[in-house]
């Protein structure tokens, strides 16, 4: 006679709680399931602009051609070597002066002579001015005529000022007087001019060239350039 408390083989065991019975555990030999799109609402980035890139790149090749072309200019200028001129008053004189009233008539000669000390540039002068000072008291100025220095040439220039009547400040025509009677009187000479180096033909750039001639003292008495040729500053 069998055990009715034993269950029967091949039918579902029943809590003896009344709880319906655990699932089955997973085997362990089942695939998982993947889905066939990971990121369903995934979209691609957009095309990057691509001019941003061209630009920067069409600039850092500007900035090399200009950097390599610097150096080429800077190895050719020191190469060449350039100097600036040299320039000396040799004569200068005053006549016909009289300056009474704040009125001042007047005239001064002067002769300059230029130095190319290159022996590879000329030297182009363009818009050549000259102009005498009493002390920093601009009084007249004139115009010289271009000219071409070529390597190694020395060169003289005239000039020639007048004042004919013309205004000056009191003070200034009293220390003029009053230095004339003393036996000498001190102008000063400047020049201005637009410069250009070349060298066959390359063209160097223009640049300001300023010459200075200070303290030339004339004699009271002959208006004559004392102590001899007077070299000037150049820059």
């Amino acid at each position: 006679m069998q055990d009715s408390s034993r269950p029967i083989t091949g039918y579902p065991v029943h809590n003896v709680n009344g709880c319906a019975p655990p699932p089955p555990a997973p085997s362990a030999t089942a695939c998982p399931y993947v889905h066939s799109n990971p990121y369903p609402y995934y979209q691609p980035p957009p095309p990057q602009n691509q001019r941003p890139t061209f630009f920067r790149l069409f600039f850092i090749a500007m900035a090399i051609l200009l950097f390599i072309f610097g150096i080429i200019l800077l190895i050719f200028w020191l190469v060449l070597r350039p100097h600036l001129p040299d320039f000396s008053i040799q004569s200068f004189s005053l006549s016909n002066f009289d300056a009474s009233n704040q009125r001042v008539t007047a005239t001064w000669n002067a002769q300059f002579q230029v130095s190319n000390p290159n022996k590879k540039l000329s030297i182009t002068y363009a818009d050549v001015v000259s102009s005498v000072f009493h002390k920093d008291y601009f009084l007249t100025e004139t115009t010289i005529v271009p000219f071409l220095q070529g390597t190694g040439d020395v060169r003289t220039l005239d000039a020639s000022f007048s004042l004919a009547d013309s205004f000056v400040e009191g003070k200034v025509v009293d220390v003029m007087n009053g230095e004339r009677s003393r036996g000498e009187v001190k102008f000063n000479v400047g020049m201005v001019a637009d410069v250009v180096f070349r060298y066959s033909g390359w063209r160097g750039r223009r640049r300001v060239l300023r010459v200075w001639c200070g303290d030339v003292t004339l004699a009271g008495s002959s208006g004559r350039m004392t102590g001899g040729p007077k070299r000037c500053l150049v820059g």
